[in-house]
């Protein structure tokens, strides 16, 4: 997290920006009033700007808000698991499933479990998994239909069947 390079979007050399406004600022900054401890926080411009530093949390119950809220900030909660099952009912433990990663040197281990997460958008070992070709949307109650790729144009069809008898 202290390695991010959080400024200026147009600065090449950064790698995140500032928050969209005061008002998610303030959303995002909530989470850290829940008391889960903060195992690491990087650091942001001051100045102009929403900014928010990119922090890890490590909530002490998988029942914590930021393990059971879609946070749309950078703050990432990080829970111990037993078990790939473990891992996966962890996952899936939330009405929630717009994306996530999944970070492991086994390929078939990471495919198997990319099955079985309930989420629209996964990366294995990559946290950039939106591409311009391919449908962004979530599952269960993240996002609203498809975005990009063919599958978008389906958000602005309506299906209409029309039987005529003419005898």
């Amino acid at each position: 997290m202290r390695a991010i390079r959080v400024g200026d979007p147009l600065d090449p050399t950064s790698e995140m920006g500032p928050l969209i406004s005061a008002g998610q600022r303030d959303v995002v900054a909530s989470f850290l009033d829940e008391g889960d401890p903060v195992v690491c926080r990087g650091s942001a411009p001051e100045g102009p700007g929403f900014w928010f530093a990119p922090t890890i949390l490590a909530p002490e119950s998988r029942d914590a808000r930021v393990m059971r809220e879609e946070v749309f900030g950078p703050i990432v909660a990080v829970l111990p698991f037993r078990d790939e099952a473990d891992a996966i009912a962890l996952a899936n433990d939330t009405i929630y499933g717009l994306s996530g990663s999944i970070w492991t040197r086994d390929g078939a281990r990471a495919l198997r479990v990319a099955r079985a997460i309930e989420t629209g958008v996964l990366s294995i070992n990559s946290n950039s998994s939106v591409r311009v070709s391919t449908p962004f949307g979530g599952f269960k109650q993240s996002g609203y239909g498809r975005e990009l790729g063919p599958h978008a144009l389906d958000a602005y069809t309506e299906v209409k069947s029309i039987y005529y008898a003419t005898s």
